[in-house]
């Protein structure tokens, strides 16, 4: 198996709950895959640099995760008929990275008006 980092982009029109609930099927959906996700980091309610799908935040998450190559695939494809997930980026990730990307991660980044 092989590591990875996702990038999940929800609706912002999501609230915490729902949000929740979507990053559990998203890690439902690695373990189905014989996938075990190894870090969750939310970066919050950012602001995009242009408009997408008619909305102009989105609430991020990183997960990095064990997965065998052959099922990165099927797994975008999962994601793209989600109607949870707005955007997903998918990349194969050195621990070395992992680790340094998770030591400069806020806590949170979220500021009052929602931009960073």
């Amino acid at each position: 198996m092989s590591l990875y980092e996702g990038m999940y982009i929800f609706p912002d029109t999501m609230d915490e709950d729902a949000v929740d609930v979507a990053v559990k099927a998203v890690v439902t959906e690695i373990d189905k895959l014989g996938g075990v996700v190894k870090n969750t980091v939310r970066l919050g309610r950012r602001k995009f640099a242009r408009e997408m799908k008619k909305t102009e935040f989105g609430y991020y998450v990183v997960m990095t995760f064990e997965l065998d190559g052959k099922n990165v695939e099927p797994l975008k494809a999962r994601y793209a008929i989600s109607e949870d997930v707005m955007r997903v980026q998918i990349v194969r990730a050195e621990e070395e990275e992992v680790v340094l990307a998770q030591a400069d991660a806020p806590e949170n980044t979220e500021k009052e008006d929602g931009q960073l």
